[in-house]
């Protein structure tokens, strides 16, 4: 027999991920002080969009960011115990992430559940990625 698939993980996975409905995501988020990351590739969130305000680090380079000896380290993620909200499209890939990032010694880690479909599927917008920033700065 051998390794277990994606799907296996994820599930296993969940009984150590705190999700979130997109109802509980959305007030905490509205609420402020808590960091939202959508892990997907940067070509999913220009196709999909993503949740208002969430950063791009991928799944890929999400440890990287978030280790405290690596010089490429994201100053976002200093501190092991802000609150994270992590997306996908569609949660599996997040739920892998929270749980990198449990084992990395961040304390405070939620996955929406259902991604960035069931915020759409709950009634809440997507915006385009990149948003769009009043800098004044082109895409030229």
């Amino acid at each position: 027999m051998g390794g277990k698939t994606f799907r296996e993980r994820v599930h296993d996975a969940r009984t150590t991920v705190r999700m979130l409905t997109p109802e509980q995501a959305k007030q905490r988020i509205d609420a402020g002080g808590v960091l939202v990351i959508d892990v997907g590739e940067e070509w999913q969130l220009r196709e999909r969009g993503t949740i208002p305000g969430a950063r791009n680090i991928t799944r890929g380079e999400l440890e990287i960011k978030a280790d405290t000896e690596e010089e490429r380290r994201d100053p976002a993620l200093q501190d092991r115990r802000q609150a994270i909200i992590l997306t996908c499209g569609g949660g599996g890939k997040a739920t892998l992430s929270a749980t990198a990032l449990l084992d990395m010694g961040f304390t405070d880690v939620f996955v929406i559940q259902g991604g960035c479909r069931g915020w759409q599927k709950a009634g809440y917008a997507l915006e385009p990625y990149p948003a769009a920033r009043d800098s004044g700065a082109s895409d030229g």
